[in-house]
């Protein structure tokens, strides 16, 4: 006759609290045979302070985060904290964590409705999506189903979910936009022409955003337009976590489509997550642990340090190279041939920016992986050798162990998902709040590869701007310390080897993939006395901004604005200054609408890239530098460039984007103004600082002017357009209303020669074509291989 043991499991003793005591108590699989000491050090710490309610746990990839994450929860089910939800970036991860739970003996269901979950007795494991979208089975504004302890696991990798869950985004073929578009017309209108004709004409390459004070002053007519196709696909699941933060949000209109969005997500109108009684986060140790605030809520009072565990040694072995650090002579067809050529022995896996950038490795890539694609690509890469695989903008929440991938490449700085961030990005360009976004991004990118501690990877990072950022002294202090240290081993590898070919480049990431006895021993002994980070990193700045967006929500506008005050203080750099003082600006105009105008003409003489005042900015002249080119031009590249090799760098960046393609305008118009100061003149871009006149203007050291009109992006045949060339006549009324005595030249670059059809020609125009631009592209190359030189690049003598 079997015996019932379970009435002897109420021993008298209580239930086991401890996590690492119940890993002993489950029923798991032989493969868990003991936690490892970093998951019992974590533990340890974590029980001592589980009384605090949000708290942040730092584990490297590869240090079993997952294994942790359930063993807290099933603790604080043991203390009776439940329910207890597992929250993971995607479907993919949740199913991961799903199958350790069952291999550990956890009881688990995915779905919240479940009553076991409700009644303490099993985890819940969700992705992000469940918790953050305006169905949420949660409740949105009040609490439907309650958690008593989460765990938000890969937080960092969280975030962009729930950026896009409260942004609205409408095609210009939606009924809400055309509405929209219509309130907002006039103002637009009023603000810039050019880019209101543009977008009415659904430039798919043009955005404009609306001006604070037009966005408050239609607030029941935008809402009314929204409200109206709230059941709509594209509005039923953001709309209802964006309308009682309508006023706090930013509406950028481009000729495709429109976004509407928070300075930050309001993500307690999910107010079981706000009322969670514990909270736990689990990162990697990456640059910016600000979203726990600014995405999550968190009281940046209340935080406590991290935990995080003592040694880096849970961290797997990378071999990081940059070859154009080594010989910036390389191409993106080097980089290709290479990774071609290692992709016939192991997996390579390449994470490329956009699109655009896939493009480039059609017919070279085995597959492209994108959206719903990424998971039955990555299962392919997990069960057998594909060779090379491109995942387009994945820089987080997917693992590639062992033989998954064993080369991986990041080409490119990652570009930005919305219009929000686009915007902020031509303010903040090499601002180090932008450089601190790339170094989190790609650090998360290069943690792909490796998923425990005994996994191993080659990691190349590749691309002139990526190259460039992470060689600044600026990139250097921002990096975690196993990526630094790494980092450092890299450049010990890079001063054996002179000015390489791409065989010497091979040939020592062979040493890694062939397993090379020497290079094991050092690259797991520079990770053997690396000091653990123990301090979060909060951005004092974003911290402000997030806490005036709840003063504003909370109708204290001038307490919102005056918060403001100690981050603008707290800068030195311009544009982080200007960006500030533009937040300001949106939140006075609720008080004093006229001294937010005062606020803005300062943050724009400061920055020309932020929103212009309503009653428009001075301009300022352009001086030419006459005479003095050499000088301007050598002053510029001493204070810029920390070595010829970053000059190189920047000048293979520009000529990147200076090419005909079907993207923003933005970057092709920059690089043509940062081309000037690069070669010594005075430049400016008018339509942008101003929203008058051409796309850029340049100075010559003669004392000559280029009036210059960009259409980089023009698609079809016909010859130049009437309205391309209407644009540069506007461009030459403009300069002859403010250089009436100057000599200048009417400059348009577009990839037709001639005149289309009704298209008027404008006296003394000359037009930079394909052939001109390829010979453009090909000068300044040369160029910089001439400066390189020391005793060219300091003597004005020479610099000719």
């Amino acid at each position: 006759m079997p015996i019932d043991f379970s009435d002897m499991m109420d021993d008298g003793a209580g239930p086991v609290v401890h996590p690492r005591d119940i890993f002993f108590t489950l029923n798991r699989h032989s493969n868990f045979s003991f936690p490892r000491d970093i998951q019992t050090e974590v533990m340890n710490s974590w029980f001592d302070q589980r009384a605090v309610t949000d708290k942040v746990v730092k584990l490297n990839v590869g240090s079993g985060k997952t294994l942790v994450g359930l063993l807290l929860l099933q603790s604080s089910l043991h203390e009776n904290l439940g329910p207890a939800l597992y929250i993971s970036p995607n479907v993919q991860l949740s199913q991961q964590v799903m199958r350790e739970a069952q291999a550990l003996g956890i009881s688990f269901t995915d779905d919240p409705t479940d009553p076991s979950y409700q009644a303490g007795e099993r985890i819940c494991v969700v992705n992000i999506y469940k918790l953050f979208n305006g169905r949420s089975v949660f409740g949105v504004g009040t609490s439907q189903i309650g958690i008593g302890s989460v765990v938000v696991d890969d937080a960092h990798a969280c975030v962009s979910t729930i950026a896009d869950q409260f942004r609205i985004k409408l095609p210009n073929t939606h009924a809400s936009y055309q509405e929209i578009f219509q309130i907002l017309s006039e103002d637009l209108k009023g603000y810039s022409e050019p880019r209101f004709l543009d977008i009415e004409a659904g430039d798919p390459r043009v955005h404009l955003e609306v001006p604070f004070w037009s966005w408050a002053n239609h607030q029941s007519k935008l809402l009314r337009a929204l409200h109206r196709h709230r059941t709509d696909e594209l509005l039923r699941f953001t709309y209802p976590l964006v309308r009682d933060v309508l006023p706090q949000c930013r509406c950028i209109m481009g000729g495709q489509y429109l976004e509407i969005e928070p300075y930050f997500p309001a993500t307690d109108v999910i107010q079981s997550f706000r009322r969670a009684r514990r909270r736990i986060y689990m990162t990697a140790t990456l640059s910016d642990d600000s979203v726990i605030v600014t995405h999550f809520g968190g009281d940046p009072k209340r935080l406590a340090q991290p935990i995080v565990p003592s040694s880096s040694q849970s961290m797997g072995e990378r071999m990081i190279l940059m070859p154009q650090e080594l010989n910036p002579d390389f191409t993106l067809k080097d980089m290709q041939a290479l990774m071609k050529h290692l992709s016939t022995a192991v997996n390579v896996v390449v994470i490329v920016p956009s699109f655009a950038s896939a493009d480039h490795w059609k017919g070279i890539a085995s597959q492209i992986l994108s959206g719903n694609d990424v998971t039955t690509g990555v299962e392919r890469l997990r069960e057998n050798h594909v060779g090379l695989t491109v995942l387009v903008n994945r820089y987080d929440g997917i693992d590639l162990p062992s033989d998954a991938c064993r080369v991986l490449a990041i080409v490119d700085l990652p570009e930005v998902a919305s219009y929000s961030d686009l915007v902020d990005g031509e303010v903040l360009s090499h601002s180090t709040v932008s450089l601190r976004r790339h170094i989190e991004r790609i650090e998360q990118g290069m943690g792909r590869g490796i998923r425990s501690n005994d996994d191993y990877c080659a990691v190349v990072l590749f691309g002139s701007r990526l190259t460039g950022r992470l060689r600044s002294p600026e990139a250097q202090s921002m990096l975690t310390p196993a990526t630094k240290a790494q980092l450092d081993l890299a450049r010990r590898i890079a001063n054996k080897l002179s000015n390489p070919s791409l065989e010497d480049v091979r040939d020592v990431i062979l040493q890694c993939l062939r397993r090379d006895t020497a290079w094991i021993t050092v690259s797991k002994r520079i990770l053997l006395n690396i000091d653990s980070n123990t301090e979060l990193r909060l951005d004092s700045a974003k911290l402000a901004m997030r806490q005036a967006f709840d003063f504003s929500r909370a109708n204290q506008h001038e307490q919102a604005a005056s918060v403001l005050d100690g981050a603008i203080n707290a800068t030195n750099e311009p544009q982080v200054k200007a960006w500030i003082l533009s937040r300001k600006a949106a939140l006075q105009h609720h008080f004093d609408a006229d001294g937010a105008q005062k606020t803005l003409l300062a943050a724009h003489s400061m920055e020309p890239s932020v929103l212009r005042p309503m009653h428009g900015a001075t301009y300022r002249k352009l001086a030419p530098a006459t005479g003095q080119q050499a000088a301007a031009l050598i002053s510029f590249h001493q204070k810029r460039f920390l070595d010829a090799t970053a000059m190189r760098l920047y000048a293979d960046e520009l000529c990147s984007d200076l090419q005909f393609v079907s993207v923003s305008s933005g970057k092709f118009e920059t690089a043509v103004d940062d081309l000037a100061r690069f070669i010594g003149i005075s430049g400016q871009r008018p339509e942008k600082e101003y929203r008058e006149g051409p796309d850029n203007l340049w100075a010559l050291a003669s004392g000559k002017f280029l009036v210059i009109e960009c259409k980089n992006g023009v698609t079809g045949s016909g010859g130049i357009s009437k309205s391309d060339a209407a644009q540069l006549g506007q461009g030459v009324a403009w300069f002859k209303s403010r250089y009436p005595v100057s000599e200048y030249v009417p400059i348009i670059i577009h990839p037709e020669r001639t005149l289309g059809l009704g298209a008027s020609v404008v006296e003394g125009m000359r037009v930079i074509q394909q052939s001109h631009l390829e010979k453009l592209r090909d000068r300044l190359r040369e160029f910089s291989k001439q400066l390189a030189s020391p005793d060219v690049s300091t003597v004005t003598t020479e610099v000719v």
